[in-house]
């Protein structure tokens, strides 16, 4: 990435309930496909992100140029692979917040049970963004963590 790539960014972020059947492992082993299919189209898009499972639900943070940050996010919402989609930011930034990977996958581990607890539980979006965006952004920049929860990648 260079310099003019982030003149247009934009930043979009969402919370959806997992829809996928099977036991945990058939689950993961779905998940696991389809981020490296994101990955793939993220690269050639020039998007990066990132995607939090926490069992029940995904929280992904794109960024990117507005036009291609939209265009995947259009295709994310025709997917049946989750349901109750719910954008939880979106806008133009200055900078990016989760790297240059074209898909990061967090999983929270058993250390995060109460930052987890509030994506998968409040009812409030705000609250439950917030925490989802702490979660992310631990994993991605873990000095920017303080007296929190730990989180392992999947990538």
């Amino acid at each position: 990435m260079n310099p003019q790539d982030d003149a247009d960014l934009f930043r979009l972020v969402y919370r959806s309930r997992c829809a996928i059947a099977g036991s945990p492992d058939e689950i993961r082993q779905t998940v696991a496909a389809l981020v490296a299919a994101s990955q793939r189209r993220n690269a050639e898009a020039g998007i990066t992100g990132t995607l939090l499972f926490t069992g029940v639900f995904f929280v992904q943070a794109l960024e990117g140029a507005a036009a291609g940050v939209e265009a995947i996010f259009d295709q994310i919402c025709c997917d049946l692979r989750h349901s109750g989609v719910e954008v939880v930011e979106c806008g133009p930034v200055l900078q990016r917040l989760f790297g240059d990977d074209p898909m990061s996958y967090l999983m929270p581990d058993a250390g995060s049970g109460a930052l987890v607890d509030r994506v998968e539980h409040d009812t409030e979006l705000a609250d439950a963004a917030a925490a989802a965006m702490k979660l992310m952004v631990a994993l991605i920049r873990p000095e920017q963590c303080k007296g929190g929860s730990t989180l392992q990648s999947a990538a």
